[in-house]
């Protein structure tokens, strides 16, 4: 995935670094990063757990390169799928140069859970400059609603600045992403400029397709479904790719299949467009729903997934 870049700086005046971006589930990270990057590097869905594996996108400008990394939502670990992914929260902070924490607006009645809390203890301890954003402002009646949260969040822990912002509607994003450039160490360029993304092609590809299985199922179904890619076949005029959708159980393939087939379909269709747009080509995209009983807490079936 590349957009054309012109910029190139010698290490002695370009910014670079890693920009760890956590928070609970569903308070939008992988929607800002989406916004950061100019590209879409992440899926997004307002199902919690989005997000199983970190996702790094790349921004490049005049003088730096900021490589985000979209974290799972930190959560208590349920299964081997859930400890994983808390443990790459841990892993990112610990790699990250700046971090960017980020909460839900929406929260201001109530103010900070303990969930929060927890977050912000341990980006608090990490030793590394912390942003904190406060987003989906736009969804607030008023944006001084968020005013308490502000007040709040800021005696939770030594912050370097704290934004109220929408990733959505790009509502101060860029002033976010200038003071993140001010944080940002004298380094390498990490990626050739271009780059916008590190994730593997076969990745992306499940991951657009578990997009559309998110937007398309309901009930506890969508937290059982992972998607393999088997293949992908380039032809002269048509691309082919080969996906398993895995599910726990047996009544869980008949709800993605649906009556007739009806919502493979849907699932297929809506996730070709996405596929032909990435890979720029027709494409034909072969959906097989699998039956893997507890692939959540089968460590190798979750290497094969990348997490």
């Amino acid at each position: 995935m590349t957009q054309a870049i012109n910029h190139t700086f010698t290490e002695e005046d370009l910014r670079s670094g890693f920009v760890a971006v956590v928070g609970r589930p569903n308070v939008g990270k992988s929607t800002l990063v989406n916004r950061l990057v100019g590209q879409k590097v992440s899926i997004t869905s307002p199902r919690p757990q989005t997000t199983r594996g970190p996702v790094r996108g790349v921004r490049n400008g005049p003088g730096y390169q900021a490589v985000f990394i979209d974290t799972p939502g930190s959560q208590k670990p349920r299964d081997t799928l859930r400890a994983r992914m808390q443990q790459q929260v841990l892993d990112s902070l610990g790699e990250s140069d700046v971090i960017l924490f980020l909460l839900d607006a929406a929260q201001a009645k109530e103010g900070i859970g303990s969930g929060d809390r927890y977050v912000a203890d341990l980006v608090a301890r990490s030793g590394t400059p912390v942003i904190v954003g406060i987003n989906k402002v736009d969804l607030l009646s008023r944006e001084t609603d968020a005013l308490p949260l502000v007040d709040e969040v800021s005696h939770a822990g030594d912050w370097t600045d704290i934004f109220l912002l929408s990733a959505t509607t790009g509502r101060n994003v860029e002033p976010l992403m200038d003071a993140v450039k001010e944080l940002l160490p004298l380094g390498p360029q990490y990626f050739p400029a271009g780059t916008v993304t590190d994730y593997p092609e076969t990745l992306i590809l499940g991951e657009y397709i578990r997009e559309k299985a998110l937007g398309v199922l309901r009930e506890e179904v969508p937290h059982a479904v992972a998607v393999e890619i088997d293949e992908v076949e380039r032809k002269e005029k048509v691309t082919v790719v080969y996906a398993i959708i895995h599910v726990e159980r047996g009544t869980q393939r008949m709800i993605v299949l649906g009556k007739g087939g009806k919502t493979i379909k849907q699932i297929g269709t809506e996730a070709r467009r996405d596929v032909e747009r990435l890979l720029g080509t027709r494409i034909y995209l072969d959906l097989k729903v699998k039956v893997t009983p507890g692939w959540r807490s089968d460590p190798k079936f979750l290497e094969r997934l990348g997490l």
